[in-house]
């Protein structure tokens, strides 16, 4: 039996009628829906005023049943068995993970054809395409943007991926294939702990079944003995602190400077001789299996050079820069989640990644902090005008 559509997503067109610049493509947390989510970031960021050439496009996840609910349909992108450690169980989270991720890269074409309707060409119309999301939001995404395949030629580049409050699934495997140990990896990352850049993603539950019930998920959410998402205000802390109250890193390394063809050398950059590069092909295959894409061919397999196995056009998805924004206090997502997402993304990814933690905030994102920080990274990494 196919798999059942998803609902057509929410789409606020820009605030300048005329000028449409950009489009940022946001997904919900677990148990919500493109409404609630939506309506309730836009009015409490004011963000339609702050990026007036920006349509804002907010999908639905279908409904599917959740092993940890006892198998009662929900809204979620995945189903995934716990959240203390997304890496039990990863059986669960295959299905849904590919079918998002199928969806996404139907709707970035969709998406860039209107950009090209407006008159850019068509790299551009991708690059002006942001792509993000909140808690499981931002995991589905994540592992949908890593998978590539963007566009109809399979590798255009998107503008950016914003992510808040999130994790990256299938994280344990993906560092045993990157040979990246996370726990002894502190010193290789030049102090990555002492600050990061991640996007605060939102959490919450929603059900699969088309004969359930909608405003069951309204019961489920309201609930605040569940584990759905909210906004966990009551977790910021009041105190005052002449401290940074969000820490900040910034990985500006750019893979244009990357010759995954150049000869290993003992001055090389990290990340960029032919054995990491392979290491780095293999994970991306690894993901691409999962989300039922062709692979990338690798080094040892059918060719001996890496120059026989891919070209850079191949890995251009590596080059998006990523925002990430985590609450140091969540209850429900591990700020250590966001942490080693960041990471792997930075270390042997090499991808261009801005974090910050924000001290005392709990599973949500942090209004003015955090949308203050996404949109100055729209702003400096996309080219997307903001009105102060």
């Amino acid at each position: 039996m196919p798999p059942k559509p998803y609902p057509e997503p929410l789409s606020i067109s820009p605030l300048s009628a005329s000028e449409h610049t950009h489009t940022l493509i946001l997904l919900h947390g677990r148990g919500s829906n493109a409404s609630r989510f939506g309506h309730e970031l836009l009015r409490s960021a004011n963000l339609p005023a702050r990026l007036p050439t920006v349509k804002f496009v907010f999908p639905t996840a279908r409904r599917r049943r959740s092993t940890a609910l006892k198998k009662i349909p929900i809204h979620q992108w995945f189903d995934n068995y716990s959240l203390d450690d997304p890496n039990q169980r990863t059986d669960l989270q295959v299905e849904g993970l590919c079918e998002t991720a199928a969806f996404l890269r139907e709707l970035v074409v969709q998406e860039a054809g209107i950009l090209r309707e407006k008159g850019y060409e068509d790299h551009d119309s991708y690059s002006r395409i942001v792509l993000g999301g909140l808690s499981q939001g931002c995991a589905a995404a994540a592992f949908s943007l890593l998978g590539g395949g963007w566009g109809e030629n399979g590798r255009e580049t998107l503008g950016a991926f914003c992510g808040m409050s999130g994790w990256l699934p299938f994280q344990g495997q993906l560092s045993e294939i990157l040979n990246f140990g996370i726990e002894n990896d502190h010193e290789s990352l030049g102090g990555l702990d002492e600050g990061m850049d991640q996007l605060d993603i939102e959490f919450s539950e929603g059900s699969d079944d088309e004969e359930e019930d909608e405003d069951a998920d309204v019961h489920e959410e309201d609930d605040d003995n569940n584990d759905f998402e909210s906004n966990d205000d009551d977790t910021e802390d009041s105190s005052s602190s002449d401290e940074d109250p969000h820490e900040q890193y910034n990985n500006n390394e750019d893979l244009s400077s990357f010759d995954p063809f150049g000869e290993d050398s003992d001055d090389s950059d990290p990340g960029t001789s032919t054995e990491e590069f392979s290491r780095t092909i293999s994970a991306i295959n690894h993901l691409r299996d999962i989300l039922d894409l062709p692979p990338l061919l690798n080094a040892g397999e059918e060719h001996n050079s890496v120059s026989r196995i891919t070209t850079p056009a191949d890995v251009n998805h590596l080059r998006t820069p990523v925002f990430l924004g985590h609450g140091a206090a969540d209850p429900k997502v591990s700020v250590r989640l966001g942490e080693e997402m960041v990471r792997l993304l930075a270390g042997p990814l090499d991808m261009d990644v801005t974090w910050k933690r924000y001290e005392g905030f709990g599973h949500w994102y942090k209004v003015p902090d955090e949308i203050d920080d996404l949109v100055d990274f729209l702003r400096t990494k996309v080219g997307v005008p903001v009105r102060m």
